[in-house]
């Protein structure tokens, strides 16, 4: 069974969204530069497109709140 992602989702801080779940590997996301999972982690895995959605919306989140502050 094919779990490719037929449209990749759009959102601006994302620089490359490629889906390896075919290969047993599993969504690897790259965020642009000057946005993190944590730390200084720009990349991360996920097993599923609601668990990088979720991701994403975290960072967005953190990412307004901090520009807020500024």
């Amino acid at each position: 069974m094919r779990r490719k992602v037929s449209r990749l989702p759009k959102h601006p801080l994302v620089a490359h969204w490629d889906d390896e779940r075919d290969i047993g590997n599993g969504i690897i996301v790259t965020l642009r530069p000057g946005y993190f999972f944590y730390d200084d982690c720009g990349v991360m895995g996920f097993d599923t497109v609601r668990a990088a959605r979720e991701a994403l919306r975290s960072v967005a989140a953190r990412s307004e709140r901090q520009e807020r502050r500024s």
